[in-house]
């Protein structure tokens, strides 16, 4: 009976064991560039889409459009997967936004058959949108291939805004502001990854927080701005103050009765 117990008991280490490889396994795989062409152009309802081989992305992921030049590659155009069709992705094109330069010159070019599409560039930097410090370091800690960006930065970009709860408006101007590919928001029970740029969810994992009565708001972070008692961020919503309500219902655990798109 012993014997048994123990041998069962090794199996259970080995499951969890095996669970965290694969998750990290499929984390890092977010982290790592894809590369392919645009085989064709056209118009449609969503405006200007292409097409290009699948790969192995998921829909909602971002990435950029880029062109050889004589001398120099150029940053053509944002993109985002829309369908996934066979072998086949399609992309939405968008203007390029991220780490803009309002005093260099912005190229005047739009997508055409042999482009480069690049995904997953940006995704080596990360927000952690986490309830305490335990489960922020323990976060930063298992996936060290990742560079998790302070959530200091984040917790001052929305102050300069005059916001208090990070949502997919503000989110993703945050996330160009510093160069940002992915974004990780922890909930009650689920770990989502968000492509920062529009802020859709392209995977999501089971956890459990450490310290789960301790939480922050609007997330962990060192820092305490309070909007600099600015009046904006005075009558600015504060629904992050519960802090596993408002992200389960952001990351999509709990039905989101008031559209937290504001």
């Amino acid at each position: 009976m012993v014997y048994r117990l123990l041998i069962y008991f090794c199996c259970c280490i080995a499951c969890v064991w095996s669970d965290e490889s694969n998750i990290t396994d499929s984390i890092r795989s977010l982290t790592q560039p894809e590369v392919t062409e645009i085989t064709d152009v056209m118009q449609d309802k969503q405006g200007m889409l292409v097409t290009f081989p699948h790969l192995a992305l998921k829909v909602g992921e971002s990435g950029i459009i880029v062109r050889d030049l004589i001398s120099y590659k150029a940053i053509v155009a944002n993109i985002e997967v829309v369908r996934i069709q066979d072998t086949t992705a399609y992309g939405k094109v968008t203007v390029f936004n991220q780490l803009v330069q309002p005093y260099l010159p912005t190229p005047r070019l739009t997508p055409q058959k042999g482009d480069k599409v690049i995904f997953r560039s940006f995704n080596d930097k990360a927000f952690l949108i986490a309830p305490n410090e335990a489960t922020y370091k323990y976060i930063v800690t298992q996936y060290p291939f990742i560079n998790f960006i302070s959530a200091d930065l984040l917790m001052g970009f929305l102050n300069s805004q005059g916001k208090h709860d990070p949502t997919y408006k503000n989110l993703p101007l945050a996330c160009n502001e510093y160069g940002i590919g992915l974004l990780f928001v922890v909930g009650s029970k689920n770990m989502s990854i968000f492509s920062c740029q529009n802020v859709v969810n392209i995977a999501k994992y089971p956890i459990n927080p450490l310290d789960p009565s301790t939480t922050h708001s609007p997330f962990y972070t060192r820092a305490n701005f309070e909007g600099g008692g600015s009046l904006m961020y005075s009558i600015s919503a504060k629904k992050s103050r519960e802090y596993y309500k408002y992200y389960d219902t952001f990351i999509g655990d709990i039905k989101d009765e008031k559209n937290q798109k504001k």
